[in-house]
């Protein structure tokens, strides 16, 4: 992402309507986008723990003719059931058709795991993370998240704004069609079904990351970001994403400002929607072990990252093993 080629570009949306928006348009030249996969479905609870079970049982899971039986869904979902746990990094494809559990998703979601069954509340955050803070894999979750700095928007508006994203890519490539259904699975990721109209039946199975509350229908057709304190967020997946958002984007870097982490694409701030008040409470907050270490003197906040002794996996296990989930 440090090789990205940024422009800024603001524009005034929805003039003529009563809804005024006002958002930075920041592409990713040298990204490659992806706006498809899902088959129309946000994941469900039992998902992604089934997905990873058997494909620990099966590395072909995904090639057999009776995946339908063995995941006990229907052909269309068990391809989306591919492509979920595969963009949160829980499998992985050693090669054609062949999958295998990745060190992530064993620990999480196997029989034995952390979180078997999706319980804890900081599964989800992590999952959110997870799904929000890679520009390749789901990118409109990145855009609207982490890049794309409007509060308040409509879906139409929204469609428009990412198909600019995309048509500055010349690697992406995607139809106004396809941008129209990843923003109807974006939506129904963190919207209640109850709210959302004219679905199917079997469409209406709410995702689990609905209840983060991290978007809500305001007005008919009209949503908002929720912007806060978060206080379900655990203070370890906090930790957790700062320092792979460390290692991913800035890992040369021995220093980041408060500003970058707070609003940057793809940074803890902007994936979890935190107030700037929230976001200082979290980083005075962060426990010594872990390298990071918050300076507010002369003016200037910075995060310094002291020591890289510490694994995303060490994170992890230390909140799941050492009693962080009441």
């Amino acid at each position: 992402m440090q090789n990205a080629l940024f422009s800024v570009r603001i524009f005034v949306l929805g003039k003529g309507s009563k809804h005024f928006m006002l958002g930075s348009y920041i592409p990713l030249i040298n990204t490659k986008f992806s706006f498809s996969g899902h088959e129309s479905f946000p994941f469900r609870y039992s998902w992604l723990p089934k997905g990873v079970q058997q494909v620990a049982q099966h590395d072909d899971l995904f090639s057999r003719e009776d995946a339908v039986v063995i995941l006990g869904v229907g052909k269309n979902m068990v391809t989306s059931i591919q492509h979920w746990t595969k963009t949160l990094g829980l499998i992985e494809s050693p090669s054609r058709g062949i999958y295998q559990v990745t060190e992530l998703g064993k620990s999480l979601f196997a029989e034995n795991g952390w979180d078997p069954y999706l319980e804890d509340p900081g599964t989800l955050w992590l999952i959110h993370w997870l799904l929000t803070s890679r520009a390749e894999s789901s990118s409109t979750w990145y855009l609207a998240f982490t890049v794309w700095n409007s509060n308040e928007f409509s879906r139409p508006v929204l469609e428009e704004r990412l198909l600019q994203y995309a048509a500055q890519s010349p690697s992406t490539r995607v139809t106004a069609a396809s941008m129209h259904r990843d923003v109807e699975v974006f939506l129904r990721t963190y919207i209640s079904g109850s709210s959302t109209r004219n679905l199917m039946a079997e469409d209406t199975f709410d995702c689990p990351l609905v209840d983060l509350g991290l978007i809500e229908e305001v007005d008919r057709g009209v949503y908002r970001f929720a912007r806060g304190p978060k206080s379900s967020l655990p203070d370890l997946i906090f930790t957790y994403a700062l320092v792979d958002y460390w290692e991913y984007s800035k890992k040369q870097q021995d220093a980041i400002s408060f500003e970058n982490l707070l609003h940057g694409p793809g940074s803890p701030g902007a994936v979890f929607k935190l107030s700037e008040n929230a976001f200082v409470e979290r980083l005075e907050n962060l426990p010594a072990w872990s390298g990071l270490v918050y300076d507010d003197t002369s003016g200037m906040r910075t995060i310094f990252r002291r020591s890289k002794d510490v694994s995303l996996l060490e994170i992890l296990r230390r909140y799941y093993k050492e009693g962080q989930w009441e």
